[in-house]
């Protein structure tokens, strides 16, 4: 028996009927019911529905679980200010799950309405202020209030608080935030703390110490600023 060498314009014949037979196969499967949605699973939600989330994302029952841009969803249900993150994945053949991180309340600010609402970190307003979520927050005011710079500072001072011995989170009364003057803060028993611009972290620090000085010696201040790097400034209740 001879062997048949194939010439070259038949392999190559043959290579493209193959391929485009392959062709034909994966674009029939794609198109067909076995890579279409079938169930939008929607986690983490708590005060953001499974509803809203699916309605953001506008993925639609029956389309294709692979032709859609992940980007793209998680862009249209990031733009919800109550949302802060987003995690898309797609279980083959037929379903897609959304888990959604909502944003954290951080502050409360003072709405046009004269109520309040709370405010995340980012400094989105998310929703108005009511009894079952709780009033516990620090209350946001000047004009810096969405400057960025002064959120950070804001927030900073916000974490350190959560841990401090001296002033706790529940202290805090109020954050002032001046885009001239940065940063103070008004305790519950109404002392002031000015921190000015910068360097919170070191500044907190500084006014820990001062702080535990003035109990050891049995006075109380009425007034700390710390806005120098340098030098502190304190006033004392008589």
């Amino acid at each position: 028996m001879t062997n048949r060498v194939l010439k070259p314009i038949h392999t190559l014949v043959l290579l493209v009927f193959i391929l485009s037979l392959c062709f034909v196969i994966v674009l029939a499967v794609l198109n067909g019911n076995f890579f279409k949605i079938k169930e939008i699973e929607v986690k983490g939600v708590n005060k953001v529905t499974s509803k809203e989330v699916i309605k953001r994302s506008e993925l639609i029952v029956g389309e294709s679980t692979i032709f859609f841009l992940e980007g793209l969803v998680k862009k249209r249900i990031k733009a919800s200010p109550l949302i802060s993150d987003v995690i898309i994945k797609r279980h083959f053949p037929n379903k897609v799950t959304i888990e959604v991180y909502e944003a954290i309340p951080s502050w409360l600010v003072i709405g046009e309405d004269g109520q309040f609402y709370y405010m995340s970190d980012k400094g989105n307003r998310l929703r108005r202020a009511n009894t079952d979520d709780g009033f516990d927050y620090p209350v946001l005011f000047g004009e810096g209030v969405l400057n960025p710079t002064l959120l950070e500072m804001a927030l900073e001072i916000n974490r350190l608080a959560k841990v401090s011995e001296v002033i706790s989170l529940q202290d805090i009364s109020e954050i002032h935030l001046d885009v001239n003057y940065g940063v103070s803060i008004l305790t519950m028993d109404t002392r002031k703390i000015d921190f000015g611009m910068g360097n919170i972290t070191e500044k907190w620090y500084k006014m820990e110490k001062i702080i535990k000085y003035a109990r050891g010696i049995n006075l109380k201040e009425s007034y700390i600023n710390i806005s120098s790097e340098k030098q502190g400034i304190v006033d004392f209740k008589l």
